[in-house]
């Protein structure tokens, strides 16, 4: 009878362990499987791999391992190795358990903390495109970048109507990227010259890049985003791209409610990418947030199939947030290369050169750079206030001009058979122009 009572205390402990360690992998599997469906995780992991989102990764197979080593175990005279890996098993399991849920927790009750302040703001619906506007004198821009009519040349004061028809833009676009609102480092003085100056000239659209905050489950650097906005640019019309910081930890949600309100819609059923016929351009929107980690089976046969649809007649614009060909640096940290993007170019350049395309501009590095490969042309933009990147270690090949260590965006207008690209500095001076060509 004794006996009997052991072996069923030692099966019973046995059971209780294995039940344990696997309801531990469990609750891990499903908080990772989470982590990993949210926008832009993946490419945390590639590109910042800490310790931390190691363990997190495989800590549920800890306590598993442990208890299946306990197993044989059994069979020793002397129990006590047994009892240790079966004591570690199961605090592990309640360990890895409790982490999982708090994770989890984290990832899907922060974003949704707070509520998001409403802003008065010109959103762009991408299924309802872009009105071009009736034809107007430019902006000069001052100090602050507003318009200063002291400065005005005779030709900016001169009627649209004075202008060559091949000199009237069809469509005038801005574009910056990178804002980091909520970041220390960031450059608000810099980030409001931006917006005023884009306020001032007027586009057709404006278009942010991404990484409009500095984490991206944060509501209160959101508010703080759609405070300035709605204060300096309420009546450009805009729209955003996410950036892999606006979509740490969740961030997606925080992006949609502010961004993608209910009603908008795009040709892709994502609010993440799409394409807008704008009549002079067509102007396509990729989801790239740190590289290819989003670019599955379904995007990638959406945008073969959208750039072969496009009309060869007008100009075809790519925008992303994680760019292509870039000079930069490796990573001091993780030695990463911030520089001709090795996933995004094997992945997405082929389809630019096959289809065409013209135009490619995206953030991510902090300068404004041009570059051009292959009769594509390529613009980096991201200097809309977050702290500059370090001198590059690395200079493309296909690096024609670079801005280090300054703020600003990029004017494009679509004129008859050229696009004009011009480089501004925050308040609104001309750094550098190109023309291409379609």
């Amino acid at each position: 009878m004794t006996q009997q009572i052991k072996k069923s205390s030692r099966e019973l402990s046995r059971r209780t362990v294995l039940v344990s360690a696997l309801a531990a992998l469990v609750l891990s599997i499903i908080m990772n499987g989470y982590f990993y469906s949210l926008e832009g995780a993946r490419g945390l992991y590639v590109w910042h791999p800490i310790l931390a989102l190691r363990i997190l990764l495989f800590m549920g197979l800890g306590p598993i391992s442990f208890a299946i080593v306990a197993l044989p175990l059994e069979k020793l005279a002397k129990k006590l190795a047994m009892r240790v890996m079966r004591w570690l098993s199961f605090i592990g399991s309640i360990l890895v358990g409790l982490t999982s849920i708090v994770v989890l927790a984290f990832l899907i009750i922060v974003p949704r903390l707070g509520s998001l302040e409403p802003a008065r703001l010109n959103l762009i619906n991408p299924s309802q495109g872009i009105v071009a506007q009736p034809a107007q004198a430019k902006a000069a821009f001052s100090v602050g970048g507003t318009k200063d009519s002291a400065t005005q040349s005779p030709e900016a004061e001169a009627a649209p109507e004075a202008l060559s028809p091949l000199d009237r833009p069809l469509l005038r676009l801005s574009f910056s990227s990178d804002s980091h609102w909520g970041a220390d480092t960031s450059n608000a003085t810099a980030r409001t010259e931006i917006l005023q100056g884009i306020a001032a000239s007027k586009p057709d659209a404006f278009f942010m890049l991404g990484d409009t905050v500095e984490t991206g489950n944060s509501v209160t650097q959101w508010n703080f985003a759609l405070s300035d906005l709605e204060a300096l640019i309420p009546n450009v019309p805009l729209r955003l791209l996410l950036g892999n910081h606006d979509a740490l930890f969740g961030g997606q949600y925080l992006y949609r409610k502010a961004f993608y309100p209910k009603g908008f819609s795009s040709d892709s059923g994502s609010p993440y990418y799409w394409s807008i016929n704008t009549g002079p351009a067509t102007i396509v929107a990729v989801d790239l947030p740190w590289g290819t980690e989003m670019f599955g089976a379904r995007q990638k046969a959406w945008l073969e199939k959208t750039l072969a649809a496009a009309d060869p007649r007008r100009p075809l614009i790519v925008l992303s947030h994680s760019y292509f060909y870039a000079s930069g640096y490796d990573d001091p940290g993780f030695g990463t290369p911030w520089y001709d993007h090795y996933q995004n170019i094997p992945a997405l350049v082929p389809l630019f050169e096959k289809y065409g395309v013209d135009l490619v501009i995206s953030g991510h590095n902090h300068y404004q750079e041009l570059l051009s490969h292959n009769g594509v042309t390529y613009a980096i933009v991201g200097s809309m206030g977050g702290i500059p990147d370090p001198e590059p270690s690395h200079q493309s090949p296909y690096s024609t001009w670079i801005e280090v260590g300054g703020y600003g965006w990029l004017d494009v207008d679509v004129l008859p058979g050229r696009l004009a690209l011009t480089f501004r500095s925050e308040t609104g001076e001309s750094r550098q122009s190109a023309t291409i060509r379609y």
